[in-house]
């Protein structure tokens, strides 16, 4: 009887081991994390929540510093340099395209920008669905009863793209939140 006790313990820890390690490696290659360091200063620094910048950089770039979209978007965050450019104005930072493949320079830069929108828009959804179409775009979809209901706050829009681009972002983020210990809320 011992033996047998002895077994189905051994086994049920294996299971538990080989589990926990699926889960881990799962998490580690659908959610990766470089640049942590960067996104928790550009956190901070922008308020905004690491979770949210994590998951933004892996759904624009899947944290390759070097990407360069169709578009012709650059870095970690996708910025377009004449955004870039007009936002290294508003920060009173020296701009070159060769900086936004710069991890911290991309990064805050980026944050920034996510900044600037979740405070003009005042909703998560409508800043990300700008940062994804752009915002004159959003501007257009708040005035339309079939995309917003007060012209403040969008619910959905005719673009696919824009719409599971903001349901990946929303969704990964919740996955990210357990990737950063520190939490930089605004208060």
């Amino acid at each position: 009887m011992n033996k047998i006790k002895i077994v189905s313990v051994t086994i049920s820890l294996l299971v538990a081991f080989i589990s926990f390690f699926t889960t881990y490696a799962y998490v580690q290659v659908l959610y990766p994390l470089k640049f942590k360091q960067e996104i928790e200063t550009a956190s901070y620094v922008n308020h905004v929540e690491p979770e949210l910048l994590a998951s933004l950089i892996n759904e624009e770039s899947s944290f390759d510093n070097l990407s360069e979209s169709r578009a012709g978007a650059i870095g970690l965050m996708q910025l377009m340099p004449t955004t870039a450019q007009w936002l290294a104005d508003k920060m009173q930072i020296d701009f070159s395209i060769a900086k936004l493949y710069e991890p911290q320079y991309n990064i805050n830069m980026g944050a920034y920008y996510l900044r600037y929108l979740l405070d003009k828009f005042g909703d998560e959804y409508t800043a990300l669905c700008a940062y994804n179409a752009g915002e004159g775009q959003v501007k257009t979809w708040l005035l339309s009863r079939e995309f917003s209901s007060d012209d403040k706050v969008l619910k959905n829009t005719p673009y696919r793209e824009t719409n599971s681009y903001v349901e990946k972002v929303l969704k990964n983020k919740t996955r990210y939140s357990t990737r950063f210990e520190i939490n930089f809320r605004k208060n």
